[in-house]
């Protein structure tokens, strides 16, 4: 293989077979290789380098680190603190950068929280909590289960909240101090396991902080970065009944219902942001958009009107006209109004030759091609308009 270039997609594949190689191997030789740890690392970094001589170094620590996790997570000998040490001894010599240690031992403590070793877990996840926030949420749930196991004895008992719930809820409020979204960077961050912490970590701390929007604001993150549609239908719910004046939720909210073809909640958002943001223009650009995807003219017309007697910038006004133009099939009307433009706007001149070779596409006789037009000319305006209003 020395020699050869490798596209991403295709050395991602083959990195993966390698490591479902060396997992196979680890599941049925697990006693053997907990006596001769360097010696089996070792022999997973020379056919690792072998096979990828040019892997950056991140890619590189990555496969090592998941090596370790799966030694962690195959039953051999106990996964005591005195093993756990051996393997991330064994496997620091091997990796590269500055800190070889941090990622084996996140992943020591994510092991040891997942087989309920939460004690033990939480000096290696405290060290770097501040760096990944589903650390952050697994610091904080193994606080809460040892929580858990303070109150057993006190059933049907009124007490206050125990240290080890204090120090849960502590961990949860300094995560809206520290983490402005839900990225995460550490390799199983997909693991169901870890995914269903997070959840019940942040379902937690809504419920303890119920002021406290930023713990929501996350959860949408997490759920739109993961398709998960019933989370977010669930945070979006609790979003509209405890902030049901926060512009940011309400926006969520339409774009939400928009997603899902769900005009009439679309609609019911934006009485409500008109209600809410009456000197606003945006809550009527909303309107406008929801009307361009339904093309119901009387509706267009009667925000427009109200848009521009709110003073909505003309020209996009103007450019939301073109679109209405184009989505009614109005091809003549619509060339018009984008020479007319350009005329009127010569610094739009890039952008309305954009939509002007969107307009051929969307009076061609190709369905999927009018399709994908139309989705590329409304998500195209729909940030163009809203960067522009959020700007002003």
């Amino acid at each position: 293989m020395r020699g050869e270039i490798l596209s991403d997609a295709i050395q991602y594949e083959k990195i993966e077979m390698l490591r479902l190689d060396f997992f196979g191997y680890i599941e049925k030789n697990i006693s053997k290789i907990d006596d001769k740890l360097p010696v089996f690392f070792g022999h997973a970094v020379s056919a690792l380098e072998s096979s990828f001589p040019d892997l950056d170094d991140e890619s590189y620590n990555a496969f090592i680190d998941s090596i370790c996790f799966k030694i962690f997570d195959t039953q051999g000998r106990a996964s005591n603190e005195g093993r756990i040490e051996r393997v991330i001894e064994s496997a620091t010599r091997l990796k590269k950068g500055k800190n070889p240690r941090a990622g084996l031992e996140v992943i020591a403590g994510l092991k040891l929280m997942k087989s309920g070793d939460f004690e033990h877990a939480i000096p290696y996840l405290r060290k770097y909590r501040s760096q990944d926030i589903l650390v952050h949420t697994s610091l904080a749930f193994c606080y809460y289960a040892l929580s858990l196991k303070e109150v057993a004895g006190f059933k049907n008992i009124p007490r206050a909240p125990g240290e080890m719930e204090l120090q849960a809820r502590e961990q949860m409020i300094e995560i809206t101090r520290i983490h402005t979204d839900a990225d995460s960077n550490i390799p199983f961050k997909n693991s169901p396991w870890l995914v269903r912490t997070f959840w019940l970590m942040i379902s937690c701390a809504i419920d303890w902080f119920p002021g406290e929007r930023a713990f929501i604001k996350i959860g949408l993150q997490k759920a739109k970065r993961d398709r998960n549609h019933e989370m977010k239908e669930q945070f979006l719910k609790i979003a509209q009944t405890r902030f049901f004046d926060d512009r940011e939720f309400l926006q969520e909210a339409f774009y939400s219902a928009i997603e899902e073809g769900d005009g009439g909640r679309a609609a019911g958002v934006v009485k409500q942001m008109i209600q809410q943001f009456p000197a606003s223009v945006e809550p009527l650009y909303f309107g406008m958009l929801l009307s361009l995807r339904t093309t119901t003219r009387s509706g267009y017309q009667t925000f427009r009107k109200q848009a521009i007697e709110k003073r909505m910038p003309p020209y996009i006004v103007g450019l939301l006209d073109i679109v209405y133009s184009l989505l009614s099939e109005r091809e003549a009307e619509s060339y018009i109004q984008i020479r007319d433009m350009k005329k009127k706007y010569p610094s739009m001149d890039y952008y309305l030759t954009l939509i002007n070779y969107l307009a051929h596409e969307l009076f061609s006789k190709d369905e999927k091609q009018v399709k994908k037009a139309k989705k590329a000319l409304i998500d195209s305006i729909d940030a163009y308009c809203r960067q522009t209003l959020k700007a002003q």
